[in-house]
């Protein structure tokens, strides 16, 4: 205010010395009026002006700032609302990211964390460029299709996604947008054409395994008709819930440790058994063959996967040891002899050996099994340990069984010639998994009942040959 009232006295000052100076009498009355309603029209305009531009200027920013604001909060209000990951962009800045978008990247309650975060510190390096891409022709309003790029998630490994940006303000704001992005496994579409479609779906609505499919928090996504109609579970009661509720508790501290490799791209395929809980509360043994989605190491992905009921085939095999054992019984008291199975390490350590053990060694079953301290290679009478050895590995390199002859020393240090029959236990792919047979004691005196034994031992293992 005063320094308007200061600018009225110099101008006052000023028209005064200009009217004094032009001042003439002689010039008609009229005339001096209109000069002076000119000067005080012209006094009254420059007093309006010094007072109201500021003012108006002042309004003219506010009103830029509050548009500018209110595009940012519409599009904070818009991403709220969305069920889908969705954050305000200002720049390469992160202004507000929804709750979605929060839990795809595993980042749940950390808001404040990441506002004012760089968007290229979500992003796998090996998609910036893609994103500079996507920006720069939002910025210059050039059209843009969805773009796939890498998310990080908060563990460091990747999830891929598909991203969209969408202006929120006009020209003067170009630089704020709205992200959108859908994991692949959910926005990935099927390409083709309406005859193969509908022959994938009668071979998955046929097929005998059950074909499933779960996301990277163990969710079921995808189930096919055999799992109702072996569990007895529809796919209402079972979409969306964790795959664990159905396994039994035993087996969920594997299943868990594999899913888990799986999902966070530590592993592309995994394979074991396990059993599934059917709703009437009875166990199903069932194999499972899974893979990723993905395959790119280290990549946040879902997992997709068969389940083989293999119910019948566990029981069958439960019987044949069960038979297997009663003939064991019916052999083992007849002659000395120990069962056995053991690694074919240095030490040849012992996984199983039956109750023969102590007649045969003098050693407890407890003491010869999983025991560190116990070495039976050196129980080989020092002489022979190297040919037995040699021989041994020479059969099974040719996946051969072996029969050898040689000497022992018990625990009380009483040398025995005994009988040695095993051979190579061996996985489907060919790899030596461990060995197993028979050491029969040759100084037993009765060697008419060794003689017999071992012909019916043999009878029985040619039974079940069969």
């Amino acid at each position: 205010m005063s320094l308007i009232l200061f600018c009225l006295v110099m101008l006052s000052v000023l028209f005064a010395l200009v009217f004094g100076f032009w001042w003439d009498s002689s010039a008609p009355f009229k005339v001096h009026i209109s000069i002076l309603a000119s000067a005080l029209a012209l006094f009254l305009s420059a007093i309006l002006i010094i007072n109201i531009y500021p003012r108006i200027q002042r309004r003219a920013l506010a009103s830029e700032k509050h548009k500018k604001l209110d595009n940012a909060a519409w599009g904070q209000d818009i991403s709220t609302k969305l069920s889908t990951p969705a954050a305000v962009i200002e720049g390469y800045n992160i202004k507000f990211a929804n709750n979605a978008f929060l839990n795809e990247l595993g980042l749940k309650g950390m808001r404040e964390y990441i506002t004012d975060m760089p968007l290229t510190n979500l992003v796998h390096p090996g998609s910036h460029q893609a994103l500079n891409k996507i920006i720069t022709q939002k910025s210059e309003h050039e059209s843009s299709e969805t773009t796939l790029l890498r998310m990080l998630y908060v563990d460091g490994t990747t999830i891929p996604v598909h991203v969209s940006f969408s202006p929120l303000g006009q020209d003067d704001q170009a630089n704020q947008f709205l992200l959108q992005f859908s994991t692949t496994s959910t926005s990935e579409q099927a390409k083709s054409s309406s005859s193969q479609e509908l022959t994938y779906h009668m071979l998955i609505d046929r097929i005998e395994q059950i074909i499933f499919q779960i996301n990277v928090d163990q969710e079921i996504i995808f189930l096919n008709p055999s799992w109702e109609r072996i569990l007895d579970y529809s796919s209402s009661e079972s979409l969306d819930k964790s795959l664990f509720s159905f396994i039994h508790p035993e087996d969920q501290p594997l299943a868990e440790a594999r899913l888990k490799a799986l999902t966070e791209g530590k592993r592309q395929q995994s394979q074991f058994e396990l059993r599934l809980i059917a709703k009437n509360g009875h166990s199903h043994w069932f194999e499972m063959r899974a893979s990723t989605t993905s395959k790119l190491k280290g990549e946040r992905t879902s997992v997709m996967g068969t389940l083989a009921d293999i119910s019948r085939m566990k029981s069958a095999t439960a019987g044949r040891k069960a038979n297997a054992r009663s003939a064991t019984n019916m052999i083992m008291p007849n002659i000395p002899c120990m069962l056995y199975r053991c690694k074919n390490d240095r030490n040849w350590t012992f996984d199983f050996a039956s109750e023969g053990c102590l007649e045969v060694t003098e050693y407890q079953v407890y003491e010869v099994t999983n025991s560190a301290q116990f070495n039976y290679m050196q129980l080989i009478y020092p002489d022979d340990q190297q040919r037995v050895w040699e021989h041994v590995q020479e059969q099974i390199h040719k996946q051969q069984s072996f029969d050898l002859v040689y000497r022992i020393m018990t625990r009380s240090n009483r040398i025995k010639w005994v009988l040695q029959k095993g051979k190579g236990v061996f996985s489907g792919s060919g790899e030596l998994l461990g060995l197993e047979g028979i050491i029969i004691d040759l100084t037993s005196q009765d060697h008419t009942e060794l003689k017999d034994g071992i012909a019916l031992m043999c009878h029985e293992q040619k039974d079940r040959a069969e």
